[in-house]
């Protein structure tokens, strides 16, 4: 009895250990290292997943390597930097990104030079303000970007330079990149993302050029690319179409497009405090200091609606009796001014409030963001738990069928083993977990192909979250010819034809 005990602590503590590897987007082991901070570096260029930077430069802290190839210390000082810039910590970064740019001038590492010019540009700019040099840098990683024909990083750099001469209030120049970028992203065919906020800054730009007529023009095709739901950039569409109608003093047009600001910011806190209160919440405890705050935002909202209508109803009133009277009395006139002034001094006290509505949204934006991560890490140790357990479970039958020698005690265990596999409460678990992140998804893909299995399920989880085939061969202990091969069974099954994207289809599910 005291051999079984100590032998089921001894694995539960293997697991532990296991599962907590995956925390990662990679297990990092000391043994092979220098493979491994190279491909973290390429992970982190193409995803950007703060995570996965903490865990490989704690990972490196921890293990005091002494690595002499200047290819791979130029990698680590330049994830240093990155890691600096995301604490403001401008000047360090910058001293790291110096010292990572001499090694890649010596490397010859075009892309990474042009990441280097490109961070450093923004360390510039949020550091020193100094918009200027934050120019040249972007352009000296746009130049590399060229050489090797990496269209993502070159929009990047394209997005970076439209919003630092938008901060410079430089207008025409930022609607030029604006506009340049727009022609990458379609050239690159894969992207979408940014479009409607790209045309937004080209529609605020000819406002502030006093070219309205342009700006409402790219105003309405940021419409078109923005998503309905998306209630973020709706908000800044429609903050911009207001200053348009104070300009042309159509103050009552005005009026109700910063209403629909508010409400757009009022949509954003609320889809954002929902999704939080499924799960952020209760990780943290924070479920009734966010109650409080979510009463306090509702009962200043329904005051601050409150009060604009009854604004409207004012107006609309002091209008009707106004027009009628103005023909008999000249004097009419200077209450209707007195009526227009009051009225911008509302509108002024609107755009303060939705500026602090503003403020609470990125903050719940922010703690959204490490929720999702956290919950997919959780995910992907649903994922890798039972295939681990499975793993030990077929080493010990292999063993016991080679070797009959082997003790009945050992088979015992290994029974005991598969009896903790439950592979309907672990899938159970792993949708939960999942539909966090995309809800109902799994209803919709059985829908639509009713023939997948639980494996083909799990493997549309990888595909939709982006993993290469190489990355889940990782993940799950396989090889990846063996994903491809899972991967092009799915798409048989779906219907697809074979230089179809299956990412395409799950996308839109």
């Amino acid at each position: 009895m005291k051999i079984s005990t100590a032998f089921m602590y001894c694995f539960l503590g293997f697991c532990s250990f296991f599962l907590n590897a995956q925390n990662s987007d990679q297990q990092l082991k000391p043994n092979n290292y220098k493979e491994q901070i190279v491909h973290s570096y390429y992970l982190f260029q193409k995803h950007e997943n703060e995570r996965l930077l903490d865990s490989v430069l704690r990972f490196i802290k921890l293990n005091e390597f002494v690595i002499k190839e200047d290819s791979i210390n130029s990698k680590i000082y330049y994830l240093k930097g990155v890691s600096n810039l995301y604490l403001k910590r401008y000047e360090k970064a910058e001293s790291y990104f110096l010292r990572s740019f001499d090694l890649a001038e010596k490397t010859n590492d075009i892309l990474l030079k042009g990441t280097i010019y490109n961070s450093r540009g923004v360390c510039v700019s949020m550091g020193k303000k100094n918009y200027i040099k934050a120019e040249e840098l972007y352009k000296k990683a746009i130049k590399n970007y060229v050489k090797i024909n990496e269209l993502p990083q070159q929009i990047d750099s394209y997005y970076n330079l439209t919003l630092n001469e938008r901060k410079r209030k430089n207008w025409e120049k930022s609607s030029e990149y604006a506009i340049t970028c727009l022609k990458l992203i379609d050239e690159d065919k894969e992207r979408v993302g940014g479009i409607s906020r790209l045309y937004y800054f080209i529609a605020d730009n000819n406002f502030e050029l006093n070219k309205n007529e342009e700006a409402i023009q790219n105003l309405r095709k940021a419409e078109k690319y923005a998503a309905s739901d998306d209630s973020y950039v709706n908000g800044f569409i429609n903050e911009t179409y207001a200053k348009i109608y104070e300009s042309k003093k159509e103050y009552t047009l005005a009026l109700e497009r910063y209403k629909k600001v508010n409400q757009n910011l009022r949509q954003t806190n609320e889809k954002n405090e929902g999704k939080l209160s499924k799960s952020f919440i209760k990780e943290l405890d924070l479920e009734s200091k966010l109650k409080s705050e979510k009463e306090a935002i509702i009962d200043t909202q329904s005051k601050q609606l409150l009060l604009s209508v009854l604004i409207i109803v004012t107006f609309l009133l002091l209008t009707i009796v106004l027009y009628w009277l103005i023909k008999k009395n000249k004097k009419k006139n200077n209450r209707i001014k007195q009526l227009n002034s009051d009225l911008q001094s509302l509108i002024l006290n609107l755009k303060n409030k939705n500026h602090d509505l503003v403020d609470k949204k990125q903050e719940i934006e922010n703690l959204l963001k490490l929720n999702e991560q956290a919950t997919f890490s959780r995910v992907l140790k649903i994922n890798t738990y039972n295939d681990a357990i499975r793993k030990i479970t077929d080493d010990i039958e292999i063993y016991t069928e080679n070797n009959s020698s082997a003790s009945s005690y050992l088979i015992t265990v290994n029974k005991k083993l598969l009896a903790l596999i439950s592979e309907e409460e672990l899938w159970q678990d792993f949708k939960i977990q999942f539909e966090k992140i995309r809800p109902d998804f799994f209803n919709k893909l059985k829908e639509h192909t009713p023939s997948l299995s639980i494996n083909d399920l799990k493997h549309c989880t990888y595909i939709i979250s982006n993993l290469k085939s190489k990355e889940v061969a990782q993940l799950i202990n396989v090889s990846p010819r063996s994903v491809e091969t899972t991967r092009y069974r799915i798409k048989k099954k779906m219907g697809l034809d074979k230089e179809d994207n299956i990412y395409d289809l799950l996308s839109v599910l």
